[in-house]
């Protein structure tokens, strides 16, 4: 199925043009300020707010589209508390519980602004790792969807699908076509992993 992750880019494409001029906002308010140390502090505080809100609201449009989109599916599409459990959780894959990686993400960008002499080039960088930190977390909260609309529809197993498109790890590539316990699929073996899921009848 190669558009599976069609929504999922589409969420993280107008998520990272929000960032974008978040950022930016961030970045042109702070330079008004002179990059006073304290105003850095509260300027990344609230930059990381609205961050996470966006995410937040985006994330749970994505996780209910795709339960609608999976076949087949229940008839309990996720809400914001199953998205906020989930963030809430340490993740196999990232090795980390989101709000967790933000926190240290909002610390990183104060700190290299204040210690830093090229004050852009943090909040650039601090883009860059924030768009990382959502594309990460567009896959799971795809992933996870899909799997609450099969279980939801009484799904006991699924199919592993690889996308052979010769960049695949061995791992992936071992794992393709592989029949799984809906309740005991391997975690992926890496970030960025494209692998999905297919309900078995």
């Amino acid at each position: 199925m190669s558009g599976f992750y069609d929504l999922t880019d589409k969420a993280i494409d107008l998520l990272n043009r929000r960032a974008v001029k978040r950022f930016e906002d961030a970045k042109d308010e702070a330079a008004q300020n002179g990059f006073d140390e304290l105003n850095v502090l509260e300027v990344t505080r609230a930059l990381y707010q609205d961050l996470t809100r966006d995410n937040k609201e985006i994330f749970l449009e994505l996780a209910q589209e795709r339960y609608q989109e999976a076949k087949p599916h229940g008839e309990e599409p996720p809400d914001l508390a199953w998205l906020l459990a989930l963030l809430a959780a340490y993740n196999a894959v990232t090795k980390v519980i989101y709000d967790n990686d933000v926190d240290r993400k909002r610390q990183y960008t104060a700190e290299g602004i204040n210690s830093s002499t090229a004050k852009v080039t943090e909040f650039r960088r601090g883009l860059h790792y924030w768009a990382d930190l959502t594309a990460t977390y567009g896959d799971i909260v795809t992933d996870e969807s899909t799997l609450k609309a099969y279980r939801d529809a009484g799904v006991k197993r699924v199919k592993w699908h690889t996308v052979l498109d010769g960049k695949e790890c061995e791992t992936c590539k071992e794992r393709d076509g592989k029949i799984y316990p809906i309740n005991s699929i391997p975690p992926k073996p890496h970030r960025k992993c494209r692998c999905w899921m297919e309900a078995v009848k």
